[in-house]
C-alpha cells in the first residue's frame, strides 16, 4: 500500500516538473527558435546589399520592379567613393546594362546614368552623352546631370542647345549647372548670357559656374546671393534652403576676390541667426580679406 502511495507521489512528482519545464522552458525555448528563424526569414527577404557588383547584376536579371529599384541602390552606393569598383569589367558591365536599358523602365536607365555620374569617371562620358537625346524626360534629365558629373568636355555643344532651346524649366536648369561643374574656359559666354535670364535658378547658377573659374562677372549676382533679405522675396525658399544659398555664395565668394563682398561678409559675421553661416563669414574675412571679427 505504501509503495503504491510512493509510486502515485513520484508519478505526481514527474509530473509536475515536467509541466514546469514545458511551461517554464521548452515554451519558451520554442518561441525564441521560431522568433529567430522568423527574424532570419524577414532580414533573408528585405536584405539590401551595398554591394555594387551584386546591385549591377540585380539590374541585369531582376523583376521589372527589382531592376529599378536596384539601379536606385546602385546609384546610393556609388556616391560613396569608398564602394566605387575600379575595375574595367565593372564599368564595361555598367555601359552594357545601360545601352540594354534604352528598351526597359526609363528609371532604370534614369538610375544608371546617376550611378555612372556619381563615380565622377570620365570613362562613361561617350555613352552618357547619347542619353541625352533619349525620348523620357526622366532619363534625359539624369544624363544631364551625370555628364557634368563626370565633366563631359565633349557635351558642351548639346547642353548649351539645351540650355537655349529645351521647352523645360528643369532641363535648362539641370543644363546650366552641369556647364557649370565641367568648368571650361570656353563655356564662359553661354554662363554670361544665363547671368540675365529670366530664371532666378538659372542666373544663380550660372554666376557659380562662372565663380569658379574666377570670372568677376558672376560677383552682382553673388552678392545678392549673401543678402538674406533678397532671397526672402523668394516664397519658395525655405529658411534651410536659404543658408543653404548664402554658404554657396561664401564659398563663391572665396573664388571670385572681389572688394565688394567684404561688406556683405562683415554683416553675415556679425548679425546673421545662423552661427554656421556668422563662423562662415568670419573664416572668409580672416583667410581672404586678413580681416578679423
Amino acid at each position: 500500500m505504501e509503495n503504491t502511495k510512493a509510486s502515485t507521489e513520484q508519478k505526481s512528482e514527474s509530473s509536475r516538473i515536467y509541466t514546469l519545464f514545458y511551461s517554464f522552458f521548452l515554451i519558451p525555448f520554442m518561441i525564441a527558435i521560431f522568433g529567430a528563424i522568423f527574424f532570419l526569414l524577414f532580414r533573408f527577404i528585405t536584405f539590401e546589399t551595398d554591394d555594387a557588383s551584386e546591385l549591377l547584376n540585380q539590374v541585369k536579371i531582376g523583376s521589372a520592379t527589382k531592376r529599378w529599384q536596384a539601379a536606385y541602390e546602385l546609384s546610393k552606393v556609388l556616391n560613396n567613393p569608398k564602394t566605387i569598383p575600379t575595375d574595367i569589367s565593372f564599368k564595361g558591365q555598367m555601359i552594357s546594362s545601360y545601352k540594354h536599358s534604352i528598351n526597359d523602365d526609363p528609371l532604370v536607365r534614369a538610375y544608371l546614368a546617376i550611378a555612372m555620374g556619381a563615380t565622377g569617371d570620365n570613362y562613361y562620358a561617350e555613352e552618357l552623352i547619347v542619353g541625352l537625346k533619349d525620348d523620357s524626360r526622366e532619363s534625359r534629365l539624369a544624363s544631364i546631370q551625370a555628364v557634368g558629373m563626370v565633366k563631359a568636355l565633349e557635351a558642351l555643344p548639346q547642353l548649351s542647345r539645351i540650355v537655349t532651346k529645351s521647352d523645360y524649366p528643369d532641363e535648362r536648369l539641370a543644363a546650366t549647372m552641369a556647364i557649370g561643374f565641367i568648368g571650361s574656359p570656353s563655356s564662359i559666354p553661354i554662363l554670361k548670357e544665363l547671368l540675365e535670364d529670366e530664371e532666378p535658378n538659372i542666373r544663380w547658377d550660372a554666376a557659380i559656374g562662372l565663380a569658379k573659374m574666377g570670372d568677376k562677372s558672376s560677383a552682382p549676382i553673388i552678392e545678392n546671393l549673401m543678402d538674406r533679405d533678397y532671397l526672402s522675396s523668394f516664397p519658395e525658399l525655405d529658411f534651410k534652403e536659404v543658408n543653404k544659398v548664402i554658404m554657396i555664395a561664401i564659398e563663391a565668394s572665396k573664388m571670385v576676390q572681389d572688394k565688394r563682398f567684404e561688406p556683405k561678409l562683415v554683416l553675415l559675421a556679425e548679425t546673421d541667426e545662423s552661427l554656421k553661416i556668422r563662423d562662415a563669414a568670419m573664416k572668409t574675412l580672416k583667410n581672404s580679406y586678413n580681416r578679423i571679427i
